[in-house]
C-alpha cells in the first residue's frame, strides 16, 4: 500500500499526487481500470467454481482467496468469504488459513474505517504467523498494522511497524517491499516534520524502483514533490509532479496538486477550478478521506480571497467528514484552519476551543509541523486579547519547535541527500560503462576469432591457387599489401576511438562540474533568503517586546500625562513594526503591501483608544501601491501622527464621524496622499511648521523627510493633502537589486 502525504504551507494544504489533468488520458485510465476489473472478475468466476470441487484446508484456501479478490470489488462479500473461512480453518485446525482469514477482515474493518477491530483482527494473525514463523507473512501484518496507526493518526506506532517490516523484507532480500516500506517510512517522517529523515527514505525508495523499473515509482515521486512543495521550491515540486505523472496519470490528485501550487502563488481562480474539479471526482468514487482533503483546501483558497463564511462552510464539512474516517491528523490540521479563520473574525471564544483542541491533538500525534503553527496562532491569540504574558510564552515555543522543525543543518542534510542521491547514480551509470566496456571487448575478441578464421581460409584459397595455377609470387604480394591495409584501418579505428573516449569523458567532467557549481549556488541564495526573512521577524518581535514593555509600564504609571506619552510611543513603535510583520510575511523583502499595512495600523490605533467603528468610521481608499521600507516607515508614521490627533481632538466629547485616508500614484511616479477628518477644526494658531507639540513636531519632520509638497485645508474639518515620491532603497535591499 502506498500512503498518501498531508503537507502545509502558509495553511496546511492536503496534497495529493500528479499535477496535470487531460481528458484523453483518464478515458485512457478508466478503460485499464474496468480491464482490470474484468479480469479480476473472470477469476473470481473460476475460483468460484472451483470452490464447488473441494472440501476441508482446500475449501478454506479458495474462500481466503475469494475475500483477497473481492475486497475492492465488494468488500460485504469479501467479509462473508472470510468468515466462512475463518470457521473452516478453525474447525479443521488450519492455523494459516485462520491467519489469512483474520488478515482479509482486517483488510474489510480498515475499508469501512473500524480502525480498533481492523487493529484486533490484524494482531490476532500476526500471534498465528509468528507461531508458524512465516516472517513474509508477519512483514505484510506489520505493514497493515502500521496503515492502521497511520491512518488513526498515530505516527509513533506506525514508524515502529513500518521499520519491523523492512527489517524482514531486508533479511528476505525482497527488494521490491524495501521500496515500498522505505516510502512508507518517509511519509511518517515527513508528517512528523522531520524532513531529512523523510527526504533520505524517499530516495532509497526511488533508487530501488529506478532499479528494477516499479511502476509504483509515480508514487515516491510524487512525495518528493511535496516535501518541495513545503520547502516552497514550487520549481522542483513541479519537476517531481511532472514526472510522477508520465508513470501514473491519476487524475484527481494531479487536479488536486495544481490547484494547491496555484494557491501559492496567489492565483485563487484557477485554484479553485482545479481543486473543485478534484472534489467532483472523489464525491464520484465517494472517497471520504479525500473529500475532507479537497473541502480543506477550498476552504482555504476562499479564506485566503476574504470570502470567511464559504470558508468557514467548507472547513466545517471538511471537519465532519475527517472525524467521521477517523483522520487524526487531517482533524487536527482543519481544527488549526478553522482556529485561524475565528481569529481574523476576532471571535475569541471559537479561536481558542478550536486551538486548544487542534493543539491537543497533535501532541499526541506528534505532529510537529501542526503544533510550531498552532504556537504561532495562540501567540497571536493572546497578544489580540492583551495577555502578553501568554502572547511571548508562545511566540518562544513556536520559535523554538520552528527552528527544530527546519533549520540551516536540515536544509544542508537534505542537500546532502540529494548529492549522495545524484553520486550513487553516477556510480551506477559508471557500472553500467564498465559492462559496456567489458561487453565490447568481447565482440572485440569474437571479432578477432572470425577474422583469424577469415585470414586462415584466404590462407587455404592462397594456396588451393597456388597448387592449381603455379602463381605463388602474385598470391603472395597480394596477401602481403591486404595485410598492410589492414593494420592501418585498424590503428585509424583505435585512435579515432581513443579520441572519441577522451571527448566524452572531458564533457562528462565538465556537465559535473557545471551541476555542483550551479547546485552551490542554488543553495547559497536559499540560505541568504532564510537568513534575511529570520532577520525581518526577529526586528519585528523586539519592537513588539518594546510596544509590551511600554504597556506594562504605562500600567503602572498613574500619571495621566504620561500614559498618554506612553500609548502614543507604543502607536509609533507598533507602526513600525507592522511594517517588518508586512516585510516577513510578504515574498519581496524590499516591498510593503501599503494597503494591509494602513489596514492594519488604523485597527491597532482604533484598538488603543477603544475607538469603535460606529463613533468614528474609518475609509481607506489606496490602489495596489507597493512602498520600500525607506517610504513605507514615515509614510506610516505621519499617517499615525494625523489619526491620532483627529481621534484626541477632532472626535473628543464621543464626537462621531469619519476618517478618510486616500492614496494614489500618478503617471509622473508621484504618490498623493489625502487624510481628512470631518470632526473638529485645527485650533487658532496650530501650524505644523512651528509646532508646540511632540506630535506637530514629528508631522514636521516626517513631511521634510518625504520631501513633500502640503496642503492643509481646515474646513469641514482638517485635510491634509500630499504629494511625494518614493524614497530610495538603501543598505540590504539594493544590495539584493
Amino acid at each position: 500500500m502506498e500512503l498518501p502525504l498531508v503537507s502545509s504551507s502558509r495553511k496546511n494544504v492536503d496534497l495529493m499526487g500528479g499535477i496535470l489533468y487531460n481528458k484523453k488520458y483518464f478515458i485512457f485510465l478508466l478503460l485499464i481500470i474496468l480491464s482490470t476489473k474484468l479480469i479480476s472478475i473472470t477469476k473470481i468466476d473460476s475460483l468460484e467454481a472451483v470452490l464447488n470441487k473441494v472440501n476441508g484446508k482446500e475449501r478454506a484456501a479458495v474462500l481466503n482467496e475469494l475475500s483477497s479478490r473481492y475486497r475492492r470489488v465488494n468488500p460485504e462479500v469479501s467479509y462473508d468469504c472470510a468468515t466462512q473461512a475463518y470457521e473452516l480453518a478453525k474447525k479443521k485446525n488450519d492455523k494459516n488459513g485462520e491467519a489469512d482469514a483474520l488478515n482479509n477482515m482486517g483488510h474489510y474493518f480498515r475499508k469501512i474505517c473500524d480502525f480498533d477491530e481492523a487493529l484486533k483482527n490484524f494482531q490476532q494473525a500476526l500471534n498465528i504467523y509468528r507461531n508458524l514463523k512465516a516472517d513474509r507473512n508477519i512483514a505484510n501484518i506489520y505493514d497493515n498494522i502500521g496503515h492502521i496507526y497511520w491512518f488513526k493518526g498515530d505516527s509513533p506506532n506506525a514508524l515502529d511497524y513500518y521499520k519491523r517490516s523492512l527489517g524482514i523484507f531486508i533479511a528476505l532480500e525482497d527488494i521490491k517491499r524495501q521500496s515500498l516500506s522505505y516510502n512508507n517510512l518517509g511519509s511518517v517522517y515527513y508528517r512528523l516534520g522531520m524532513y531529512d529523515e523523510s527526504m533520505d527514505n524517499f530516495l532509497k525508495s526511488l533508487s530501488i524502483r529506478e532499479e528494477i523499473d516499479d511502476p509504483m515509482i509515480h508514487s515516491t515521486l510524487n512525495n518528493l514533490g511535496n516535501i518541495y512543495m513545503r520547502l516552497s521550491d514550487y520549481e522542483k515540486a513541479l519537476e517531481m509532479y511532472q514526472r510522477s505523472l508520465e508513470f501514473n496519470r491519476d487524475t484527481q490528485l494531479a487536479l488536486n496538486n495544481i490547484g494547491n501550487i496555484y494557491l501559492e502563488l496567489n492565483d485563487y481562480d484557477r485554484a479553485l477550478k482545479y481543486l473543485s474539479e478534484a472534489l467532483k471526482i472523489n464525491q464520484d468514487n465517494k472517497d471520504e478521506k479525500r473529500i475532507a482533503a479537497s473541502l480543506n483546501n477550498i476552504a482555504i483558497v476562499y479564506e485566503e480571497e476574504g470570502k470567511i463564511d464559504q470558508a468557514l462552510y467548507n472547513y466545517q464539512k471538511a471537519l465532519e467528514l475527517k472525524k467521521k474516517v477517523g483522520d487524526s491528523y487531517g482533524y487536527a490540521n482543519t481544527s488549526k484552519n478553522l482556529g485561524d479563520l475565528f481569529l481574523k473574525k476576532h471571535d475569541y471564544k471559537q479561536v481558542e476551543f478550536y486551538l486548544q483542541k487542534s493543539l491537543e491533538i497533535a501532541k499526541k500525534i506528534k505532529a510537529r509541523d501542526i503544533i510550531k503553527d498552532v504556537y504561532n496562532l495562540m501567540s497571536q491569540y493572546y497578544f489580540e486579547i492583551n495577555d502578553y504574558k501568554n502572547a511571548y510564552r508562545y511566540n518562544n515555543c513556536y520559535t523554538n519547535i520552528k527552528d527544530t522543525l527546519f533549520n540551516e543543518e536540515t536544509s544542508e542534510k537534505i542537500a546532502q541527500y540529494q548529492t549522495n542521491f545524484t553520486i550513487e547514480k553516477t556510480l551506477r551509470e559508471k557500472e553500467l560503462l564498465v559492462k559496456d566496456n567489458q561487453i565490447y571487448k568481447l565482440q572485440l575478441e569474437k571479432i578477432k576469432f572470425w577474422r583469424i578464421t577469415l585470414f586462415l581460409l584466404v590462407l587455404f584459397l592462397i594456396m588451393i591457387a597456388i597448387l592449381l595455377f603455379y602463381n605463388i609470387d602474385k598470391k603472395k604480394k597480394l596477401n602481403k599489401l591486404l595485410a598492410e591495409t589492414n593494420e592501418e584501418l585498424e590503428d585509424k579505428v583505435a585512435l579515432r576511438t581513443s579520441e572519441l573516449v577522451q571527448t566524452n569523458e572531458n564533457l562528462r567532467k565538465e556537465i559535473k562540474v557545471r551541476k555542483e557549481t550551479g547546485n552551490k549556488l542554488k543553495s547559497s541564495l536559499q540560505e541568504k533568503d532564510v537568513m534575511l526573512k529570520e532577520i525581518q521577524h526577529r526586528v519585528k518581535n523586539n519592537l513588539q517586546i518594546i510596544s509590551s514593555i511600554l504597556n506594562i509600564q504605562s500600567r503602572s504609571s498613574k500619571n495621566e500625562e504620561s500614559i498618554k506619552l506612553f500609548t502614543d510611543t507604543q502607536n509609533r513603535i507598533i507602526s513600525m513594526s507592522l511594517v517588518q510583520e508586512q516585510l516577513y510575511l510578504s515574498d519581496d523583502f524590499a516591498l510593503v503591501d501599503f494597503h494591509h499595512y494602513i489596514r492594519s495600523l488604523i485597527d491597532n490605533l482604533f484598538g488603543a483608544y477603544n475607538i469603535k467603528t460606529t463613533n468614528i468610521k474609518p475609509v481607506i481608499n489606496i490602489e495596489d501601491i507597493n512602498l520600500n521600507i525607506n517610504t513605507a516607515i514615515p509614510c506610516g508614521l505621519l499617517i499615525n501622527e494625523i489619526v491620532t490627533n483627529a481621534i484626541k481632538h477632532g472626535f473628543a466629547d464621543n464626537r462621531k464621524g469619519e476618517i478618510i485616508i486616500n492614496m494614489e500614484k500618478d503617471d509622473n511616479d508621484y504618490f498623493h496622499l489625502e487624510i481628512s477628518n470631518n470632526g473638529a477644526d485645527l485650533p487658532v494658531g496650530i501650524d505644523y511648521k512651528n509646532p508646540e507639540s511632540t506630535g506637530m513636531e514629528l508631522i514636521r519632520i516626517l513631511i521634510i523627510q518625504l520631501s513633500a509638497e502640503v496642503e492643509i485645508i481646515k474646513e469641514n474639518g482638517v485635510s491634509y493633502k500630499l504629494k511625494f515620491k518614493k524614497l530610495k532603497d538603501r543598505g540590504i535591499y539594493e544590495n539584493k537589486k
